[in-house]
Order: structure tokens, then C-alpha cells, then sequence
């Protein structure tokens, strides 16, 4: 008797969630099976202001811009859903311009969420969890355009 037809499209990282939007009025694709979200670190860089009349002959710093990061994602390899879907065609590059798509990328860790301009480096199979197959998506994450508390 064959095992029952199971989803794991109710599933979520423990109420952590990424989702993608695309378009000028985005339509937002949940991903679904995550595996240990983590927020992107866009800790800016420090811009040395130091001078001769720096107080206590120390250096001095301001915080400079915020950089273009890489952040990426585990997750259970749900084929054929809306996110697998997605981010197979985002993987794609323009047969014309060899450019990816700009989209944005949502990311909520314990009840706060950035949203970035992104584009999807690569989305491919990591490995194996407990007979499941393991996705990684990487992307890049550059000018945050919303953040919630």
C-alpha cells in the first residue's frame, strides 16, 4: 500500500517566514519547508573621520553605507509548489541580457520583517534531510525598502 500524499506547504520555520514579490504591484510567493531562517546581516561599514584633534587621540568612525549581501536559505524541497516554482524561474537568466530578475525579498524572524530589493544567485539541492531533499537559496540582498517592528 503506498505511503499517503503528504504537503509540507502548512509548514513554516516556527512562525519565521520569506516570501517573494514580483512586480510593480507585488504578487508575494510564500516559501514553504524553511530550515533555520536567520536575519541578513547588513551591518554597515565604518568610515574613519579620524584627525589630529580627535578627542583622546583615538580614532573616530560614522557608520558608512549599508553593503549588498549575500543571505541564504535552507529549505525542504516542496517540488512543483508556488515557491519551487518561483524561485526555479528566478534561477533563470534573460536569454538576451544574461541579467536575474530585481525583485523583493521579505524576511520575518521572531515577529519582525525586512524587505529588500534582491536577486536570486542561485537555488539548487544541498543534500538530504531524514529522505527529504535539501534546497539552498542565496541571495542578494541590497536597499531595504520596509521594515516592521
Amino acid at each position: 500500500m503506498p505511503a499517503p500524499a503528504y504537503s509540507i506547504t502548512p509548514k513554516l520555520a516556527h512562525g519565521n517566514t520569506v516570501r517573494v514579490g514580483r512586480g510593480d504591484t507585488p504578487t508575494w510567493t510564500p516559501m514553504t519547508g524553511l530550515q533555520n531562517v536567520e536575519w541578513p546581516d547588513r551591518m554597515p561599514s565604518d568610515l574613519d573621520i579620524t584627525n589630529q584633534q580627535s578627542p583622546g587621540f583615538a580614532e573616530e568612525n560614522v557608520p558608512g553605507l549599508l553593503p549588498a549581501v549575500d543571505w541564504s536559505v535552507d529549505m525542504i524541497l516542496d517540488d512543483g509548489s508556488a515557491g519551487d516554482t518561483t524561485l526555479t524561474a528566478l534561477n533563470a537568466r534573460d536569454a538576451t541580457t544574461a541579467m536575474k530578475e530585481l525583485h523583493l525579498l521579505e524576511v520575518g524572524v521572531g515577529g519582525k520583517t525586512i524587505t529588500c530589493v534582491a536577486y536570486l544567485k542561485d537555488y539548487k539541492p544541498v543534500g538530504t534531510l531524514k529522505g527529504n531533499i535539501l534546497m539552498r537559496a542565496t541571495w542578494r540582498c541590497m536597499a531595504t525598502v520596509a521594515n516592521a517592528a
